[in-house]
């Protein structure tokens, strides 16, 4: 992968192109352009790891962009590649196919740069947090994984990667479950620990700046003592990892699957990935500051 992230962008409109690369010239990235959604197939199929993102409109001759997607997902190079949907189809039922087709990323025509390169900064974080905690799990030494039971704390992000890393390596498929472990213990700190809102998160998300602000929080004196605990219980048929945050709780219910309200946001997608991906099943406590991850093994 090259230093700065590769953006492929489908559209098979050439003003399109145009002015989807001019949004994206002040990022600290780069674009490579298709008019011909079969000829970004065959560039994706004969390099699928040159690109970190892909941003594929949906109505297209030849190829239209839920048949593109559906390739895209299908092939295991790709599947883990995110992708952003621009459509002018905003109707429940389409965002509904899109996401079941595996586009967790929307954007709505016409929109502005500060849209578009909001969602684009969301999806980078996500696939650079994605790929972080691969290469943590790749680097990592197994060890001896916990065998029964064992409890944890953690405060930070820090702490976080590396507890999602001695977790997965004690379950049966690390890759599959790093990611969901992950997300599970982000909330307790950012959401739980920390109060960050939905809707502040999105801002944070569209800036780019997110992790300094939980940083900037970690260091004000009423969240200092702030900790998630996380417990680990191992028996014949399954793993369970519950972890609970020092935080009122919020709504979970609303986002354990995909809601088309928020196809459109930086952000809301984590929980229900987290669900559908990496674990069998996730069980929240009423208020909501305590959920357990379910793998069975």
């Amino acid at each position: 992968m090259a230093d700065l992230p590769n953006i492929l962008i489908v559209d098979d409109e050439a003003q399109n192109l145009e002015i989807i690369t001019e949004y994206l010239s002040d990022k600290p990235c780069t674009t490579t352009s298709h008019q011909s959604s079969v000829q970004a197939w065959q560039e994706l199929e004969s390099n699928p790891t040159a690109f970190d993102l892909i941003l594929l409109d949906w109505m297209m001759p030849e190829m239209d962009g839920l048949e593109l997607l559906g390739r895209i997902k299908q092939n295991p190079a790709l599947k883990f590649t995110p992708v952003i949907m621009q459509t002018a189809r905003t109707d429940r039922q389409d965002i509904l196919r899109g996401m079941a087709g595996g586009a967790y990323y929307y954007l709505t025509k016409p929109y502005s740069q500060v849209t578009l390169c909001g969602i684009v900064n969301a999806a980078l974080d996500d696939i650079q947090r994605f790929k972080q905690l691969e290469s943590s799990l790749q680097q990592s030494d197994p060890g001896r994984p916990l065998q029964s039971s064992a409890e944890f704390e953690l405060r930070n992000l820090n702490e976080a990667d590396q507890l999602a890393t001695l977790l997965a390596n004690s379950c049966p498929e690390p890759g599959k479950v790093i990611s969901g472990i992950s997300e599970l213990l982000i909330n307790a700190i950012e959401h739980g620990n920390l109060h960050i809102g939905y809707a502040e998160k999105s801002a944070l998300k569209k800036d780019g700046v997110w992790r300094e602000e939980i940083e900037r929080r970690l260091r004000q004196v009423e969240y200092q003592n702030k900790v998630a605990t996380v417990r680990y219980d191992k028996n014949a048929s399954s793993i369970n990892i519950t972890v609970t945050d020092q935080g009122l709780g919020f709504n979970w219910r609303s986002y354990l699957d995909f809601d088309p309200e928020r196809a459109f946001d930086c952000n809301g997608r984590g929980i229900a990935m987290a669900r559908m991906m990496s674990f069998d099943e996730l069980q929240y406590n009423d208020a909501g500051n305590q959920v357990t991850a379910i793998i069975k093994i």
